[in-house]
């Protein structure tokens, strides 16, 4: 009775100890640091300082709110403050009501002339709430002043007044995305702590001890995929694929700065690409010119700003009459210079212009002769597929805040991947083994490839291992013929969901769904058990039916999209222009020169050309190891031939899941041949854990072996 007693209140001291940290670091937010601030870049605002304010003539009192949480201190200026100056400045804050909830006081010995200086608040200010600033001198021997400015210089916090001030904020240590994974850890912690001391039968045990396992899993592999902590060596991740995902960010963009596609006709489709005053979005870094002529885009001479030349902009310059600035402020177009390359647009003004003032050139406004304003940009569709991925991450962008939306779609989507892969893991426990789960679980992880495609939000690619989780439940239950017909509908919806995500991989994706299934089918033949044999033959067709329906019915969906609602018209042209494209190819004469020399290719240059690793196979294997491994499985197959002792399931597993690799290569030889730094990943879809699997498996036979006859 003690002892269970005892186990109890270890439980309970747990379990409070993590809900304690879950709420510190959540709701709470209490782990922050630093000092970030915005000051106001005072040598560009040169022509709109104000009358200082003497501090001599008495107190001066204004009043701030906070923009957000974790206000950390206000930055002050001040003029005709000598050097060996003493005395004290006391900066008193106060709540409306006239509670004083913080006194600094600043020693003005400390404090440069016109050099900003930063002081810390104590207490914790609320954003939103209005507090007032009063500034008083106490003890000095010269009197400085405190530097004024032209309000639209002034920083949103500012309420009343036109003090020069820079307010400075902490920032959380835990980003919304690694506090959900600590969530995520601590919780599969307190599942796996309950299981062991408060769970009693065996079955619960079991089921509760599992999915605390799944979570732990899922939770390793998100980590890795958000943050590629493994592996230092893979330097493509931070950036990887921007140019693919664009594509859906464009879209969210767009819908964010209520603009849709240029044609009517394009306006089901999920992916584009948005074009503004700093050309196409193709990646997250864009910033307007600055050089010996241009600082952010103003020009450092005279009333002008430059902006990229593209398709929005060479259409917008047409038809410019007046162009209004962030802060309201709007200005005649006198001049406009087109080199192809970037648009000098001349104002009627008579001063020089700055983004301090008058806000960044993104945030222009371009109005025409009949005072009409234009869009702040076009997004234009992308039509080779149909964008599933760009219309559900639209719609989850719209609840979440602008700043964290792609981190956190990010995690979504690497959330997603992970857990996938630990279905798969779990079940090939089931069905296989631990050391085929483990092998796999850690190929998953550590697999450069597999990593930097995990949280892309265009390649999604969770969608090309749902059909092989869906395929490894069928070949797990192929007895059970309720979980056959919930495979057959799940592979139907996997495979759709898939192509209309994409249709690039899909022939690796299907060899995938089927490919455990053709193992177990080719063992079966081999040990003459025809009946599972019949079975696994009937499944393999019925199921590899039910995915070409599902290529079809997305073929269905997108293809009105592609020839105004004309279902045959769409196909044809999909066909013709995509297909053809990614595979062998058609007339060159149909195509663009850049695609040419992908048709001409022999299907055996691309096969050879893959076989030549540009990244590490796994975190430290090496690349131009992978050859080797591949045909380490072979010499192990020779040997136990010669030795009469061939393990038939493992060859199977060998041969099919080459060909599901390989099939890609070979059948989408165009894409394959143009997007080498791409198509790697599809090595993964089970050959590469094959191969560790055979080679580690064989090992761990030789030591078991060594040790008997030890013995």
């Amino acid at each position: 009775m003690k002892k269970i007693k005892s186990k109890q209140g270890v439980f309970f001291i747990i379990s409070v100890v993590l809900l304690l940290m879950i709420i510190a670091i959540g709701p709470m937010d209490v782990f922050t640091h630093g000092y970030y601030y915005d000051e106001i870049n005072i040598e560009e605002a040169a022509e709109d300082l104000d009358v200082p304010i003497e501090l001599s003539q008495g107190d001066y009192e204004m009043h701030f709110s906070p923009a957000k949480k974790h206000f950390a201190g206000v930055e002050i200026l001040m003029r005709n403050q000598p050097d060996e100056n003493c005395g004290t400045l006391v900066m008193t804050i106060k709540e409306r009501n006239g509670k004083v909830l913080d006194i600094i006081n600043v020693d003005l010995s400390k404090v440069k002339d016109n050099i900003w200086y930063k002081t810390y608040v104590s207490a914790k200010l609320k954003p939103g709430q209005v507090y007032s600033l009063t500034f008083s001198l106490r003890g000095c021997e010269a009197t400085p002043s405190l530097v004024t400015i032209d309000r639209d210089y002034l920083r949103e916090e500012t309420l009343d007044g036109n003090v020069a001030l820079a307010y400075a904020y902490k920032e959380s240590t835990f980003d919304f995305q690694t506090k959900s994974l600590i969530f995520l850890f601590a919780i599969s912690l307190w599942l796996w702590v309950a299981c062991k001391i408060l769970i009693k039968d065996n079955f619960g045990k079991k089921l509760i001890s599992k999915f605390s396992l799944f979570m732990f899993m899922t939770g390793v592999l998100t980590w890795n995929y958000m943050y590629n902590s493994m592996d230092n060596a893979n330097s493509g991740f931070d950036n990887f694929e921007e140019f693919s995902e664009t594509f859906v960010t464009s879209v969210i963009l767009a819908e964010e700065n209520d603009v849709w596609f240029t044609e009517a006709g394009h306006i089901g489709f999920g992916l584009g690409r948005y074009h503004d005053k700093f050309g196409g979005y193709y990646s997250y870094v864009r910033t307007p010119v600055s050089d010996d002529d241009w600082n952010k885009g103003y020009s450092k001479t005279e009333s002008a700003f430059i902006i990229n030349s593209n398709e929005y902009t060479n259409e917008v310059i047409q038809d410019i009459d007046l162009v209004r600035f962030s802060n309201g402020n709007t200005f005649r177009v006198i001049e406009i210079i087109n080199d192809w390359k970037n648009i000098v647009i001349r104002l009627e003004a008579d001063r020089i212009l700055n983004s301090e003032k008058y806000g960044g050139v993104e945030d222009i406004v371009f109005i025409n002769s009949k005072k009409e304003e234009y869009k702040p940009a076009i997004l234009t569709a992308y039509t080779s597929q149909y964008g599933l991925q760009g219309k559900i991450f639209r719609r989850l962008a719209r609840y979440i805040a602008d700043d964290i939306e792609i981190e956190t779609l990010h995690l979504l989507c690497a959330l997603a991947t992970a857990t996938v892969f630990s279905v798969i893991v779990l079940l090939m426990v089931a069905k296989y083994n631990p050391l085929l789960a483990c092998i796999s679980f850690i190929t998953f992880l550590l697999a450069p490839c597999v990593v930097n495609f995990a949280r892309n939000l265009y390649w999604v690619e969770f969608t090309w291992f749902i059909p092989m989780a869906v395929g490894v439940f069928c070949t797990y239950k192929i007895n059970d013929r309720k979980c056959r017909i919930f495979s057959y509908i799940a592979a139907f919806l996997a495979i759709t969901m898939k192509c209309l995500c994409g249709y690039e991989y899909i022939s690796s994706i299907m060899m995938g769904l089927i490919s455990f299934m053709l193992v177990d089918f080719i063992a079966a033949i081999t040990k003459r058990d025809k009946e599972k044999a019949k079975l696994l033959f009937r499944t393999i067709v019925i199921i590899g039916f039910v995915a070409l329906l599902g290529f079809m019915a997305a073929i269905c969906i997108h293809a009105p999209l592609r020839a105004e609602g004309n279902i045959l018209g769409g196909i044809k042209n999909i066909f013709e222009q995509d297909v053809l494209k990614r595979t062998r190819g058609g007339d060159l004469n149909d195509f663009s020169p850049v695609l040419w020399e992908s048709f001409n290719t022999s299907v055996w240059k691309v096969f050879c050309k893959y076989f030549k690793f540009p990244t590490e196979v796994v975190t430290g294997v090496a690349g131009n190891l992978f050859p080797l491994l591949c045909c380490s499985p072979l010499v192990i197959f020779a040997y136990e031939y010669h030795k009469k002792k061939l393990n038939i399931d493992m060859v199977a597993m060998y041969i099919v899941f080459f060909l599901t690799s390989v099939s890609w290569f070979c059948l989408a030889k165009s894409h394959s041949y143009i997007h080498y730094s791409q198509n790697y990943v599809m090595w993964y879809m089970g050959f590469v854990q094959t191969c560790f699997y055979i080679i580690v498996n064989k090992i761990a036979e030789v030591c078991r072996k060594s040790k008997e006859d030890d013995k």
